[in-house]
């Protein structure tokens, strides 16, 4: 009860102070306005379809897709997708299917590729904007360097040139160790690859997790995608709204650097295993309530 009221106060504190919002705040939360979507990983172990449902059943007109499976990660998947009748806005490129896109064995850089490339397929079939993935290991031995490091670059460059010609942005995400543990290290892992068409985004958690403001983090690396979650102590990945996580200051850095892109809440899954419908409905109240869009029942 007491987490259902927090997210309730956030909302209608929001609504009474619309009256007082300056020409730039009222155009910064219409920018926003629509643009709330939520993460499928979030829904996990339900099928994709399933959760697609759910998020759209909730109000929002936006998702991420989180492949659980290569028939999700397959471009047939978009049909599905379609009857949920709800945005699919960005893909992260499946966890499970990871240890493929960091993979130096010549085989599976065979395989990963073709994949790669059916991925950014389902990408454009879906309408998809932006595909996530996460830094991989640098290595400071030279020959592991040269025998792992480099062609495991060579996977994710390549997946950046299928990327750039669909015209869909790859995001690298922070994380809250190795190169994108702080805002100069993600910066410079992604310029380290070389290709300008590759850009940061910032997962809210991973930052608190590394020991570091997010707003501070957003304002440093200005995300052209964003994962929204709580954090508070040894709790992470916490409902938005449930933790310690100053979202005013973080709704002030994204006016702050004209951020334009998808508002995807990214929670663990644990949170929504009981109770999905209310929770999504939840979610999408604190979200809309913080930048200032229509309510879930208004949507339609």
């Amino acid at each position: 009860m007491a987490e259902t009221a927090k997210t309730s106060n956030v909302k209608t504190a929001d609504i009474m102070a619309a009256d007082e919002m300056t020409p730039d705040e009222k155009a910064f939360n219409a920018k926003a306005a629509n643009k709330y979507s939520f993460s499928t990983a979030a829904l996990y172990p339900r099928s994709a379809a399933e959760s697609l449902r759910l998020i759209a059943g909730a109000g929002f007109l936006h998702a991420e897709l989180m492949p659980q499976c290569f028939a999700d990660a397959s471009e047939s998947f978009a049909l599905k997708a379609e009857w949920s009748k709800i945005h699919v806005a960005s893909v992260h490129y499946p966890l499970a299917m990871f240890s493929m896109l960091y993979n130096a064995s010549p085989g599976m850089i065979s395989e990963e590729r073709a994949f790669a490339e059916g991925l950014v397929r389902l990408c454009v079939a879906l309408g998809a904007e932006v595909l996530v993935i996460h830094p991989h290991d640098i290595q400071t031995e030279v020959q592991l360097k040269s025998s792992i490091e480099q062609p495991i670059r060579g996977n994710i460059l390549h997946l950046a040139e299928q990327c750039d010609k669909a015209k869909i942005v790859l995001a690298v995400e922070n994380s809250p160790k190795g190169a994108g543990r702080t805002a100069e290290g993600l910066l410079e892992y992604i310029e380290s690859l070389g290709n300008s068409s590759i850009k940061p985004m910032v997962d809210t958690t991973e930052a608190c997790e590394a020991g570091f403001d997010p707003a501070e983090f957003i304002l440093k690396v200005s995300p052209v995608h964003l994962h929204l979650s709580d954090h508070s102590g040894e709790k992470k990945h916490l409902p938005a709204g449930e933790g310690d996580t100053d979202w005013q200051a973080i709704k002030n850095a994204l006016k702050i650097k004209a951020y334009a892109g998808y508002y995807t809440l990214e929670p663990v899954y644990r949170y929504y295993l009981a109770e999905p419908e209310d929770k999504l409905a939840l979610a999408y109240d604190f979200v809309s309530g913080l930048f200032g869009s229509t309510s879930a029942t208004s949507q339609g």
